[in-house]
């Protein structure tokens, strides 16, 4: 019984691992893309814009604006499908650290009821 519980200890260690590996994926892509734009709000604050609008300095700026508003829409899609796996690896993240937590909970009372059968022995013989 050992041997198994020793691997699903060693099974839930690996699923946390990968699960924080895949969480620190996702941040560091979710700041990437917050940082894109934070710098396409700069250029272009608008939400919508004209095809022919004009902007002193710039040449074909509607053109332009549409296109980087099409792009923050797509990085806002984005950013909310990151969110939403963050969320689900954060709650598969959650359950294998209780199951974890579990398994060491079962260990810990195998040990002692070990303990105390030697302890036991060790009484009988004196």
């Amino acid at each position: 019984m050992n041997h198994s519980m020793d691997k699903s200890v060693r099974a839930a260690r690996f699923a946390i691992a990968d699960f924080q590996k895949r969480i620190a994926v996702l941040e560091s892509t979710r700041e990437d893309l917050e940082r894109q734009m934070r710098k396409l709000n700069d250029s272009v604050p608008e939400t919508k814009i004209s095809p022919n609008a004009v902007k002193e300095g710039y040449m074909a700026y509607g053109s332009y604006a549409t296109s980087v508003i099409r792009r923050k829409e797509n990085l806002q899609k984005t950013l909310d499908d990151i969110n939403t796996q963050n969320h689900e690896l954060s709650e598969e993240l959650t359950m294998a650290l209780e199951a974890l937590d579990s398994f060491e909970r079962v260990r810990a009372r195998q040990m002692a009821a070990k303990a105390e059968r030697a302890a036991e022995k060790a009484l009988k013989r004196a």
